[in-house]
């Protein structure tokens, strides 16, 4: 059913956008599926994504080993890391829905951010993030860092990310994906504040 899909989505990425050569990042995907370690609607939005910026003529890799991690998607280019969130919550988590996903995000920001100089989430174009404010200011207060390591192991059994990955990392926006129309609107850290404003 994987295979099946991917290929399906491929063939019309290929005709959006010009043509690209897509061969390696479906295999990949498709070698990674077999293993266990993505499923069809993350490796859509990486299907989709690496479509878009190869038009654009940059160097793109998916399950990209980086120190010793591996980033959900490579622009090489631009040393630009990007990982996608597809806002999926476990029924054990149906009831505090926004503090799993603030605390998945967090994770995801500390231990991606500073395998490369540009960081950003990419998500469906139905879901907007809920990335804490903490990871989003210029000045970070160590306090309020402390908290948000606290909120990542309460839902994630972690020992890798410890004060300074807070300190160090950094989301320079979010990419939103259409699976449908496969269009992608790139939005910054500024524009997201404002976006994230609906929220509250």
């Amino acid at each position: 059913m994987f295979i099946n899909d991917i290929e399906k989505l491929a063939k019309r990425v290929e005709e959006s956008y010009g043509g690209v050569e897509l061969d390696d990042i479906i295999q990949r995907l498709i070698n990674f599926y077999e293993l266990g370690f993505t499923n069809i609607n993350h490796s859509s939005i990486q299907l989709i994504l690496s479509a878009y910026f190869k038009s654009l003529g940059y160097r793109v890799f998916v399950e990209y080993e980086r120190k010793g991690r591996l980033l959900d998607l490579y622009v090489s280019d631009e040393d630009m890391g990007i990982e996608v969130e597809y806002g999926y919550i476990p029924n054990s988590n149906a009831i505090d829905a926004e503090e799993y996903l603030k605390s998945r995000i967090s994770l995801k920001i500390l231990r991606y951010s500073t395998l490369s100089s540009k960081f950003y989430i990419a998500v469906p174009s139905f879901y907007i993030p809920p990335i804490p404010d903490e990871l989003i200011v210029d000045i970070k207060d160590k306090t309020k860092l402390r908290r948000i390591l606290e909120l990542i192991r309460k839902f994630h059994k972690t020992n890798d990310i410890m004060l300074n990955d807070a300190k160090l990392a950094k989301i320079n926006g979010i990419i939103s994906v259409n699976i449908s129309n496969l269009s992608i609107s790139i939005i910054d850290i500024s524009k997201y504040k404002q976006l994230k404003d609906f929220y509250k």
